[in-house]
C-alpha cells in the first residue's frame, strides 16, 4: 500500500493528548538507496503483527549488503517495547542503514518498558527520533495522502507536538536528533 486515504490519517494521526479508540500504528516509509529516488509505502497492523514489525520483514527482504539506505518513518504511535528490540536488532544487522523515525503521539509514554524503549532509540547512533511538527505532518500528508485541498491542521497541533517533544525530552534527556 502506498497511499492512505485522507480520513483515516486525519483520525490516526492526530496527535491528541488522548487518543481514545486509535488502537493500531500506521507506518508511513520512505526509503531512498545510495541517495537515489525514494519509494513509499505504508504499513498498518495486521492481526498481531505491528507496524513496525510488517515493515521490517518487508525491508529485510529488500536491503542489500553494497549499498547505503537512508529511510524515514512517520509513526502514528511510538514503538512499543515489543517493536524496539526489534528495530535495534534490524540496525545491528544491516550497518548500511539510517533510520529517522517521526512519531505523532507518544505510545503508553508513563510505562517504564516504553521509556527505556524510547532511550534506546534515541541513544543509537543511526537512529534519529523526533516529536511530529506541522512541517511534518504537512510532509507525510503530501506524500502519503495527496488528495484534496491538502493537509488541514487540527485543533492544538503545535500545541500537543511541544508537549510530546517536551515528554521526549524529559525521557531521552536530549534534545531530538536525526540520523540523516
Amino acid at each position: 500500500m502506498n497511499r492512505m486515504p485522507g480520513d483515516v490519517f486525519a483520525i490516526q494521526f492526530e496527535n491528541l493528548q488522548l487518543a481514545t479508540g486509535r488502537n493500531d500504528t500506521w507506518l508511513c516509509q520512505i526509503r531512498s538507496v545510495n541517495g537515489g529516488e525514494a519509494d513509499l509505502q505504508v504499513f498498518k497492523k495486521e492481526g498481531s503483527g505491528h507496524a513496525e514489525e510488517i515493515c521490517l520483514r518487508t525491508n529485510e527482504d529488500e536491503i542489500q549488503g553494497a549499498d547505503q539506505y537512508e529511510i524515514t518513518w512517520y509513526l502514528s504511535w511510538s514503538p512499543c517495547e515489543r517493536c524496539v528490540p526489534q528495530i535495534i536488532k534490524f540496525l545491528g544487522k544491516h550497518t548500511n542503514v539510517k533510520l529517522n523515525i517521526f512519531v505523532s503521539r507518544l505510545f503508553h509514554h508513563q510505562s517504564s518498558p516504553h521509556r527505556e524503549g524510547l532511550r534506546a532509540l534515541s541513544q543509537h547512533e543511526r537512529i534519529g527520533l523526533k516529536v511530529m511538527t506541522l512541517t511534518d505532518f504537512q510532509d507525510c500528508f503530501d506524500r502519503f495522502v495527496g488528495e484534496g485541498n491538502g493537509f488541514q491542521s487540527w485543533g492544538d497541533l503545535a500545541g500537543n507536538s511541544a508537549r510530546y517533544a517536551a515528554i521526549l525530552k524529559e525521557i531521552t534527556g536530549a534534545d531530538p536528533r536525526l540520523a540523516f
